[in-house]
């Protein structure tokens, strides 16, 4: 990690990142928080929040064709500059929810475009460097991120108002893009037979020629369960914590930090097992069904809640914060590594959909479990099922795919 630390490439592209996904951070509660006091509804807060995901699974798949055919520093500078001015414009119009609204789109359509070139960019800033060590940096700065940017924003909301926050991101948009800006090594365009034909028979031929890779089919099909019942997780996690274990402000807090720093070290954990188990696939699906033996263990958490009180709520967190994470790493690992240079766009792109799509459907599918059978029972469901669905359906499909992959 420190040799990528020290390499100048690598560290403009993090520091780009990192002010970008601060900046994120920080708006996102704000405009959550806008629109609760513009409102008062919670259906609102919820549109919102829906706003914010929507272009990213949206448009992930049809960004990927234009990935491939641009220089990523291009697109990258691009959608940061947009995005800088759409953020800004948001100060003037904070009145106005359905104005914030339309805007809120508008950033995220960025997003897209942004977060589609990111993470087909890591082969290349790497540079024949660990891979895995880098998307377990980027992973575990995420996690870190989402932990102290709400606090921030939290903060800055207090003591300087809605308008500095919005005018703080515009800002790190601007950094980031003067720092993307200067990393001539993503500047060329992958060339390959095909990048050339029309978009929509480029977009085909993309999802065609990801999907007829065994490894990378396989990724996909790995994570329809995971992402799905990740959704319904991030969705009665907070109710779990609020309505059931009904944690104080503090606790709250304290339990929404024991989440991220699980998150962060199952994403330092990851890049180890993969350099010391060969079997990536198989890797896989015992992380995700990991994640749901930590989702089932709610349930004897709920009983020592009763008895010792948050002593037993921090641990369950921290858990589950932990594989939440390290299935995310075989699985980017898999995707950056086996894509083709000239697929990466459509291969990322087409990532973000399926992924994004799902969360947004495991967020439906939590909040009606969470009204039939309630919060704690849903998260317990679902985590039987997808220790069910790791056991019986992915892992023989993991060891007939690495099996079709061993050269004869």
């Amino acid at each position: 990690m420190l040799e990528l630390l020290r390499d100048p490439v690598y560290i403009r592209y993090w520091l780009a990142v990192v002010v970008s996904f601060l900046g994120d951070a920080m708006t996102r509660i704000t405009l959550i928080y806008v629109t609760a006091q513009l409102t008062g509804s919670p259906s609102m807060i919820a549109v919102v929040v829906f706003a914010q995901l929507l272009p990213q699974g949206a448009l992930g798949a049809f960004a990927g064709p234009l990935i491939d055919r641009l220089p990523k520093r291009a697109v990258l500078v691009t959608a940061d500059l947009t995005r800088s001015l759409v953020v800004g414009s948001m100060i003037f119009f904070t009145d106005s929810i359905w104005t914030l609204l339309a805007l809120i789109l508008l950033s995220g359509v960025g997003t897209a475009f942004f977060e589609t070139a990111r993470i087909a960019a890591v082969p290349t800033i790497v540079a024949g460097k660990s891979l895995p060590t880098a998307i377990a940096l980027f992973q575990s700065t995420y996690q870190t991120i989402q932990l102290v940017g709400p606090a921030v924003g939290g903060l800055l909301l207090t003591f300087a108002g809605t308008g500095l926050v919005l005018a703080i991101d515009a800002a790190t948009f601007g950094v980031s893009a003067l720092l993307l800006g200067s990393l001539t090594v993503l500047r060329h365009v992958p060339s390959a037979t095909g990048t050339r034909e029309p978009y929509w028979r480029s977009l085909g031929t993309g999802i065609r020629g990801v999907l007829a890779i065994p490894s990378l089919r396989f990724v996909f099909v790995a994570l329809i369960p995971a992402t799905a019942v990740f959704g319904l997780f991030t969705t009665n996690f907070n109710a779990e914590l609020l309505t059931v274990f009904d944690l104080p402000a503090a606790g709250y807090g304290f339990a929404q930090a024991s989440l991220a720093v699980g998150s962060v070290l199952g994403a330092l954990l990851g890049p180890m097992l993969i350099r010391r188990y060969r079997a990536p696939n198989t890797l896989l699906v015992v992380a995700i069904a990991a994640f749901g033996v930590a989702l089932l263990l709610l349930a004897p958490t709920q009983w020592l809640w009763a008895r010792v009180g948050i002593a037993a709520v921090l641990p369950w967190c921290l858990v589950a914060g932990l594989f939440a994470s390290l299935y995310q790493v075989p699985a980017a690992n898999t995707l950056l590594g086996d894509l083709p240079e000239h697929l990466r766009g459509r291969g990322v792109g087409l990532l973000n959909t399926t992924t994004y799509g799902l969360t947004l459907i495991g967020v439906a599918i939590g909040g009606v479990l969470a009204v039939g059978v309630g919060v704690a029972a849903s998260v317990v469901i679902a985590g039987a099922a997808l220790v069910l669905i790791a056991g019986a359906l992915l892992l023989p499909y993991a060891r007939v795919t690495r099996h079709t992959e061993e050269p004869v």
